[in-house]
């Protein structure tokens, strides 16, 4: 096997996840349109999948993007009967949002939905493959976010 020189891995490594974030980018847009929802208001909608309230600055920093863009999201998840917004009882500059009774089954189905087209994506690859993709996938975004933070800090110099 020939080596590749530590520039030219770089290089691949650029433009590979150039393709897999438009790759993936494609696929939430698709996916979250058999919802008519958006991207964002699915990722948003997917934070309720493992609890009942979220916190509107929890998703401001889980979404990364700003408390007015959040704002308009929860208008419109409001509006399409998803969530209701309300005061914190323990502070009342804190706003929380909670799923209606009707919108729970829906998340229970989208969240399913979601596990089967990820299961649909690794059925194209072979049993070892798949380890050794979530396994590389998992270490890489380890390495991304380490990478983010420490420049996070190097701008806040």
């Amino acid at each position: 096997m020939e080596k590749i020189s530590s520039k030219a891995q770089a290089k691949e490594m650029a433009e590979l996840t150039c393709k897999l974030s438009r790759a993936c980018n494609r696929k939430e847009t698709s996916f979250a349109a058999l919802f008519q929802l958006t991207p964002t208001e699915l990722r948003c909608l997917r934070m309720f999948s493992k609890k009942s309230t979220v916190s509107i600055k929890e998703m401001i920093d889980e979404l990364e993007i700003s408390a007015g863009r959040v704002t308009h999201i929860l208008t419109s998840l409001e509006n399409k009967d998803y969530i209701v917004r309300r005061v914190d009882v323990n502070d009342k500059r804190n706003h929380l949002v909670d799923l209606t009774p009707e919108s729970r089954k829906f998340i229970n189905q989208l969240t399913k939905k979601h596990v089967e087209l990820h299961q649909n994506i690794l059925n194209n690859l072979s049993n070892e493959n798949k380890v050794v993709i979530t396994q590389v996938m998992s270490e890489l975004i380890d390495a991304l976010n380490e990478w983010s933070e420490i420049n996070k800090e190097k701008l806040k110099s």
